[in-house]
């Protein structure tokens, strides 16, 4: 499990990201941490969200359900839009999808016909696993994001094998191909990888700086 401290200079650059098991008291305590830090956003689970939002209601932190996508059938896909369409109706913000690369084309050829009815006023985001997307494919996923007029993606390394992770690279490989991209960009990487990533924003596209968002583990310890 990833495990970040709080080390932003910038709070609204900072988010939250509630594990599948907390606890409403957990989940409390997450949302008095987001307020006081006035950060962005919090990520949880869509049984969460009707816990979460009494806490969060009219307050400037967006819930975001996340939702992960492992199959791409009909009916699967159907019942995910059904969900989102709940959890948007016990207050959620946004939903984050994740997928793997190779179901993304199947995911948007799906969804993009109803993407203005159930994301109308909410947030649409796709999560990946940063190790998932080879260094030529992130012209397609960029590509995607506009075709969906998504309002970002969230680039995930769970598992961080140091150097053999390659991790600059692959976020290097990504704004360079995000050409004139506009969309907000979020990260779930280990504390040690923020600068890094602030770094490569800044150097390659300034103007997104602002719209880079990085999440942190609700349970670290503040």
């Amino acid at each position: 499990m990833i495990n970040n401290d709080f080390i932003l200079d910038n709070d609204k650059q900072m988010s939250l990201w509630c594990a599948p098991d907390a606890e409403p008291t957990d989940l409390a305590h997450a949302a008095s941490r987001i307020i006081a830090h006035g950060g962005a956003n919090i990520s949880v689970v869509p049984d969460a969200v009707s816990v979460i939002w009494p806490w969060l209601e009219n307050k400037n932190a967006r819930i975001l359900s996340r939702f992960y996508i492992t199959k791409t059938d009909s009916d699967t896909m159907s019942d995910v839009v059904k969900n989102i369409n709940t959890v948007f109706k016990h207050g959620a913000d946004g939903a984050q999808l994740f997928m793997k690369f190779k179901d993304m084309s199947s995911v948007v050829s799906q969804m993009r016909q109803i993407r203005d009815d159930l994301f109308f006023n909410k947030s649409l985001f796709f999560g990946f696993d940063m190790r998932d997307i080879g260094p030529y494919s992130w012209g397609d996923v960029w590509a995607a994001i506009r075709d969906m007029r998504a309002n970002g993606v969230l680039l995930a390394m769970p598992r961080d094998s140091g150097e053999k992770s390659d991790f600059v690279g692959r976020v290097y490989a990504a704004l360079n191909a995000a050409d004139d991209i506009n969309c907000e960009l979020h990260f779930y990487v280990a504390s040690t990888r923020v600068e890094q990533v602030s770094r490569l924003v800044q150097a390659m596209r300034p103007d997104l700086m602002q719209q880079t968002q990085f999440f942190f583990n609700a349970s670290a310890r503040e």
